[in-house]
């Protein structure tokens, strides 16, 4: 019973209370609320069972035999306790976790990596008011409006260009 008692005393809920996302706390407190339960109610019993005084049951029955008897059947009982079958798999479940934690790192590290690049690229560039059409064409080039080898119809946009499809079904 002792280790159980150290186990519940271990736990660092503030600890756990800053990991965890913030619409899962109230889950956390009330899983804490009945952590807490579960503890005062242990701490009420003794961690060991009291002492019999054998001697005052022999001397107040009259056959001290049958007291005898009780006494040799209680001190032979043993309670096992429980094996603990799940720490192992926790355990497991730890390892995985934080392969898939550093698996996320460096694909975040790259991706950070990736996008530092595009930003650095981006801050090389004029700025939008200060660009001219041939400057916006040569960073953007398939943004950029190119009337020799893609010539669209005034305003410019895609919903007012005739459709490829619709110029090849009146050809025909």
């Amino acid at each position: 019973m002792a280790a159980s008692r150290r186990a519940i005393k271990a736990i660092n809920w503030a600890a756990l209370t800053e990991r965890i996302h913030e619409s899962e706390r109230n889950t956390l407190t009330a899983f804490k609320a009945k952590s807490d339960l579960y503890l005062r109610q242990l701490q009420a019993n003794p961690e060991n069972p009291p002492k019999i005084d054998w001697s005052f049951y022999k001397k107040k029955i009259a056959t001290p035999a049958l007291v005898d008897k009780f006494q040799k059947e209680y001190e032979s009982l043993s309670i096992p306790y429980p094996q603990d079958k799940y720490s192992s798999l926790i355990d497991e479940q730890e390892k995985l976790g934080q392969e898939h934690v550093k698996k996320f790192i460096s694909e975040s590290n790259e991706r950070i990596e990736k996008f530092k690049k595009e930003l650095e690229h981006l801050g090389s560039l004029l700025k939008y008011g200060e660009m001219t059409m041939e400057d916006f064409a040569e960073a953007h080039p398939d943004l950029a409006l190119d009337p020799i080898n893609r010539p669209t119809i005034f305003p410019h946009t895609p919903d007012v260009q005739p459709d490829a499809e619709d110029s090849k079904e009146k050809s025909h």
